[in-house]
């Protein structure tokens, strides 16, 4: 009974973890794509939003990177979500960049997302046109500092996941003992009367 037991637990706790961990996966990397979605937003508001004040003479050209630095900078616990910022005319001179921008130019990509290295670190970039002013605005984030972002928000999520999966398994153990008890109470009942015995 014991070997029935033991099979059954291991099939039953394979089979779970199978599942378990598919819906882990797939919850890692639904989060992952999401945070992503929601970080690209970021940056393509804050460009819109300098761009924006840049139009409507409300900030100078040569305070606005900085102001938008100021209003997008987020401290979490161990490091800082600021983004960077440049702003080049459209013949291809830099005319302002917030503190944090690298001293290299953000992206040679004309308008859009891309991603790029600067300085020896990988960016995420969105470029905005301005037309009107003859001006290129991009807003950039340091993917190190967003892979990190992505990490500890999958890690939350997980971590508890994971923590749960010993008291499933033993769980799965009771629940198959209790399962078999019947078998088991059958299989003592037989034991114990004499072979000729076929009532």
């Amino acid at each position: 009974m014991t070997s029935i037991r033991a099979r059954l637990f291991l099939i039953l706790l394979v089979s779970t973890g199978a599942i378990w961990f598919s819906a882990a996966w797939w919850i890692q990397h639904s989060t992952r794509v999401e945070v992503e979605r929601v970080l690209d937003a970021r940056l393509a508001e804050a460009a819109e939003m300098v761009s924006s004040l840049l139009s409507d003479g409300r900030v100078e050209l040569s305070n606005a990177a900085d102001a938008m630095a100021a209003l997008t900078t987020r401290s979490e616990a161990g490091y800082s979500r600021q983004l960077s910022c440049q702003i080049w005319s459209l013949d291809g001179t830099m005319v302002g960049a917030s503190r944090s921008a690298p001293a290299g130019r953000l992206t040679q990509a004309d308008s859009g997302f891309s991603e790029t290295v600067v300085d020896g670190e990988r960016w995420r970039v969105f470029a905005e046109v301005n037309e009107d002013l003859g001006l290129r605005v991009m807003v950039g984030d340091r993917l190190a500092v967003r892979d990190r972002l992505g990490s500890d928000v999958i890690r939350g999520l997980l971590v508890p996941a994971l923590a749960v999966l010993p008291f499933l398994a033993g769980l799965i153990w009771l629940s198959v003992g209790q399962g078999l008890a019947p078998l088991s109470r059958l299989a003592k009942t037989l034991s114990a009367r004499s072979a000729d015995n076929l009532e």
